[in-house]
């Protein structure tokens, strides 16, 4: 921008403030006329208010207050001679100015009678207020409580009737008042007065306040409490407590850092005030603790009972019955006239013992499959062997009585990982002898077998000398071409023509077991294949050495027969 524009720039700025000046300045100067002019307007229109309320002033406020203020000027002028009339009669005599007073107090009253009436009337209303704040702020924090009187006796002060109902209550659960000598009022004597910084009792130092009432009859004491039902007291705490430890230092080894013992209950002590009826030896009460609360039971076999059956009956699992049992810990069979043990007895007071072990476990490995097509199905190889791992683990045993009830494992540390197991097998279509399609089973031994004719359970030939089997013949429904199953999983080491057994089947199992299955009339299965407990492996028939259609099984362990009534039942 060139210096002549700028010039003309800044003059047009100055003339630009100098109009808008011009122009508030006037616009200003009207507005304080025009303001003015309204003013004086106001001021005649509300000039009769402004006269009026300044009559009533006049006449209502200021002269009265003007008339008092003279009479009181009047009163008090009095007050300087009346002195020195008591003054010069105190000369004279002093004696005489308490009549002379007496007649100047007087004289006051009845001349400016109306003087004192308008000043008590300001004074009056003024100290009454005064008087009634004092009051209100002095009742104020003034606290109010009610006074018990139970039984004659003054047991202090209670917040409400609901703080001696519950005190009542505590008394109540705190007494074993079989001799009817302890009771509690239904209705003590209340009474409202002013706390005056007492304490105010609660419901517990109210209960104990009401049992000192008893006298003789209440002992400090410490009560048992187990799972909630008070048991009985003593008089020393420490007695007690001892008592108790030496009942569980006879489950467990205190020197070893690894066991400690525990209450099954909720045992409690409770110190306090009870009836001396209630108290009693440290000795008695601890025979009473260790009494049997249940008794040891029995029970008599019975023909047809198994241990699965015993235990059932008596609502418990095969384990515990057992663990009461140590001789049936490994065999299921029971004889007539065994006498197992179905309940053992328990104390009282029960003692659980809970110890800490530290020990290394197998870590079973996973079995992964892997399918050929062009493998027959009962093909099957080991393509990694599994290993398994191990850890070391940390865990609480439980022992109630000396047996164990529980184990809760409390860490683990792997030491050594699993090695997965692969098998290779094949999916090939592979047809029996029998003319059917070969179905692999899971070759699972169950340990447990089954009954290998389903739908007949008749034993026409038991085991015996120079016969080592069982044969299952027709009963109500024929055998013939009716199915066979495995008595259990394994695999098949035997199927084909065997002598004088004809079709024969057999079938390795677990443990040492075998069984074979003879005289059939058809073979659904293949060497080498494994078959599931329960599966169909052939049809029931006369073939070989026969004088009719029936099964002949036979169990071998560990290569010898043995009776297979001992392993399945009809």
């Amino acid at each position: 921008m060139s210096k002549q524009h700028k010039n003309r720039f800044i003059d047009w700025c100055c003339r630009l403030e100098y109009a808008l000046y011009c122009y508030h300045y006037h616009l200003g100067f009207r507005a304080i006329r025009r303001v003015r002019r309204y003013g004086r307007r106001l001021a005649y229109i509300f000039a009769p208010l402004t006269n009026g309320v300044r009559h009533l002033w006049k006449r209502w406020v200021a002269d009265p207050l003007k008339g008092l203020a003279v009479r009181f000027g009047r009163m008090f002028a009095a007050f300087p001679v009346a002195f020195r009339e008591l003054r010069e009669v105190g000369r004279r005599h002093p004696m005489a100015v308490f009549p002379h007073f007496v007649y100047l107090w007087r004289r006051a009253v009845n001349r400016y009678r109306d003087e004192l009436r308008t000043i008590w009337g300001f004074i009056g209303p003024v100290a009454a207020t005064a008087v009634l704040v004092v009051t209100i702020l002095s009742w104020s924090n003034v606290q109010f409580a009610l006074n018990l009187e139970y039984q004659g006796q003054n047991l202090g002060l209670i917040e409400n009737e609901t703080v001696y109902d519950a005190a009542a209550t505590l008394a109540r659960e705190r007494v074993i008042n079989e001799d009817n000598s302890f009771s509690v009022e239904e209705v003590p004597r209340l009474a409202v007065t002013m706390q005056r910084g007492a304490a105010v009792l609660d419901d517990s130092q109210l209960c104990d306040a009401i049992l000192r009432t008893a006298g003789d009859s209440i002992a400090e004491a410490t009560g048992l409490y187990v799972d909630g039902d008070f048991i009985g007291s003593v008089t020393s705490h420490d007695q007690l407590s001892t008592m108790l430890d030496g009942i569980k230092d006879g489950y467990y080894d205190k020197k070893d850092k690894d066991q400690r013992a525990e209450f099954v209950q909720d045992v409690q002590m409770v110190d306090g005030l009870f009836p001396i009826s209630t108290v009693t030896e440290t000795d008695a009460l601890k025979q009473e603790l260790l009494s049997e609360s249940v008794v040891k039971k029995t029970y008599t076999v019975q023909e047809g009972d198994m241990l699965g059956t015993i235990a059932k009956r008596h609502d418990m699992t095969t384990s515990e019955l057992r663990a009461m049992n140590p001789a049936y810990a490994n065999t299921d069979m029971v004889r007539i006239g065994d006498v197992l043990t179905v309940q053992l007895p328990e104390t009282f007071l029960q003692v659980k013992v809970i110890k800490t072990i530290r020990y290394t476990e197998k870590i079973d490995y996973n079995t992964q499959t892997v399918y050929n097509d062009k493998q027959p199905v009962t093909y099957s190889k080991v393509k990694t062997k599994g290993q398994e791992g191990s850890q070391d683990v940390v865990a609480e045993v439980t022992y109630l009585d000396g047996r164990q009830t529980g184990k809760k494992v409390i860490s683990t540390t792997v030491t050594k990982e699993p090695v997965t197991k692969v098998v290779e097998r094949g999916t090939k279509k592979v047809v029996s002898s029998g003319g059917n399609v070969v179905v692999q089973g899971d070759g699972v031994a169950t340990g447990k077998m089954a009954w290998p004719v389903p739908v007949c359970h008749r034993v026409y030939q038991g085991y015996h000398r120079g016969h080592y089997a069982i044969d299952i013949s027709s009963g109500p429904i024929p055998v013939f071409n009716k199915p066979c199953i495995a008595a259990d999983g394994g695999t098949v080491t035997y199927a084909g023509w065997y002598y004088g057994y004809g079709r024969y089947i057999k079938i390795r199992h677990a443990n040492g077991l075998e069984t074979t299955y003879a005289h059939l009339n058809s073979i659904n299965v293949v060497k080498g294949q494994q078959v599931s407990r329960g599966q169909q492996i052939g049809r029931i028939g006369n073939s070989g050495n026969s004088s009719g259609p029936h099964l002949h099984f036979e169990v071998i362990k560990n290569g010898v027969r043995v009776n297979p009534l001992n392993y399945v039942r009809p």
